[in-house]
């Protein structure tokens, strides 16, 4: 039970009983005669005095006494909390020093780990410049490797164009030679042409001296059919000429058809020569040339053979169209639709693709992963339908390949040159 609890003292029934005594004592001190000759009431009046002062008195000395005792158990109260306090102090510093130990071990540790760092920092550093030098050598091994299968590979193309080269000097010499000899036989030819006109314009020019000037006159011979040739003669082909040259007939297999004409014509009137006839206009369509039989020459008639020039083959010459020599596209392994470009376009260059198919478009080129040294690659497989595509040089400059087509699941691989 609490000192609060308790019920104080009453004071009044003390201060009514000493009031009481008090009136108890001025009342015997006033009736009796002689109060204070006698010994019984002063006794009896000192008593009641007494008594009143110490009934007034107990009330206060008893409160005194419980307002000290609370007092005190309010200071043993205050004491007690302050003696907790005092104890959760001395924990929390317990605690706390405890905390400090720890952390100056952790501080410990980790100066002891500060001062280890800058050898394990060498020492990472060592591994890792190690490893560097590693991947370097092994970079350059492959790189070795590359630029030695490029020389092999290049010093067998120059070798094959060397040989194609040399056989197309070769050949351009023969061809030359050829060239110079049908021109030699075109001049010749053209040479005996020009002395055949010129004795067949003296020959028609010049009269016939067997013939009388009176038959001349008066006779007239009936007409007489030219006879024909008995071989006609072959058309002759120049190389700056589109159209054969039709030759002038021949005047030695008919004297007597000659003889009728030179009857018709006056005699003092020499008839003028023949011209030659112009070259026809070349036509459209080039007519197809038959080759004639092989004919003996007739006496007169001079044959000769055809000059044509024609340009050599080029060195990539081939009969087999674009289309059908481009790689076909074989099944893949693993089912994916695969391509692979073979191309060396120089370090910090790309090769893109634009097309139809799963993430491409024709806007913008995806960029090809790079396998090694002048290989590239693109796979997906989400190809439900054949994928048309064309490669691109940094999504710029496009490969000399053409629209690529991809079936589903099938894998090609080009060689792109730009």
């Amino acid at each position: 039970m609490k000192f609060e609890d308790v019920p104080r003292l009453s004071k009044l029934p003390f201060i009514l009983g000493d009031i009481a005594l008090l009136l108890l004592a001025g009342l015997i001190a006033t009736r009796h005669p002689h109060p204070f000759a006698q010994p019984l009431p002063l006794l009896i009046i000192t008593g009641c005095f007494f008594v009143g002062v110490v009934a007034a008195m107990i009330p206060f000395i008893v409160n005194n006494a419980r307002d000290q005792e609370e007092a005190a158990a309010a200071l043993r109260r205050e004491l007690g909390e302050q003696f907790k306090r005092l104890m959760t102090a001395s924990e929390h510093l317990q605690h706390a020093t405890a905390q400090l130990k720890t952390v100056e071990e952790i501080a410990t540790k980790n100066l002891q780990a500060a001062e280890k760092l800058p050898y394990r920092l060498q020492e990472k550093m060592a591994e890792f410049n190690q490893q560097m030098a590693e991947t370097e050598n092994e970079e350059k091994e492959a790189l070795e490797q590359e630029l030695a299968m490029l020389r092999s590979t290049e010093s067998e193309r120059l070798a094959t164009t060397v040989d194609k080269i040399a056989k197309t000097t070769t050949e351009w010499a023969k061809l030359e030679t050829d060239a110079r000899k049908q021109f030699a036989a075109a001049a010749q030819l053209e040479q005996k042409l020009a002395g055949l006109l010129a004795a067949i314009d003296a020959k028609i020019g010049a009269p016939d001296p067997a013939l009388p000037a009176a038959g001349r006159k008066s006779a007239v011979p009936p007409p007489v059919a030219e006879p024909k040739p008995a071989v006609e003669p072959a058309p002759v082909v120049l190389p700056d000429e589109p159209a054969p040259v039709e030759p002038a007939p021949a005047e030695s297999a008919a004297p007597a058809a000659a003889a009728a004409v030179k009857a018709d014509a006056p005699a003092a009137v020499p008839k003028p020569p023949r011209k030659p006839r112009a070259p026809k206009k070349p036509k459209a369509a080039a007519p197809v040339v038959e080759t004639p039989a092989p004919v003996e020459p007739v006496a007169g008639d001079l044959i000769a053979e055809p000059v044509v020039d024609e340009p050599p083959a080029p060195e990539n010459y081939s009969q087999v169209p674009p289309e059908e020599g481009r790689p076909v596209p074989a099944t893949s392994a693993d089912g994916l639709t695969r391509l692979t470009v073979v191309s060396y376009i120089g370090i910090g260059n790309k090769l893109y693709l634009r097309g139809e198919g799963p993430g491409l478009s024709w806007d913008k080129g995806v960029p090809l992963q790079f396998v090694s040294i002048g290989r590239w690659r693109w796979e997906t497989g989400d190809a439900t339908a054949p994928v048309k595509c064309k490669v691109y040089k940094n999504d710029k400059v496009e490969a000399p390949l053409g629209t690529l087509t991809l079936p589903p699941g099938a894998e090609l691989e080009v060689t792109a040159a730009f």
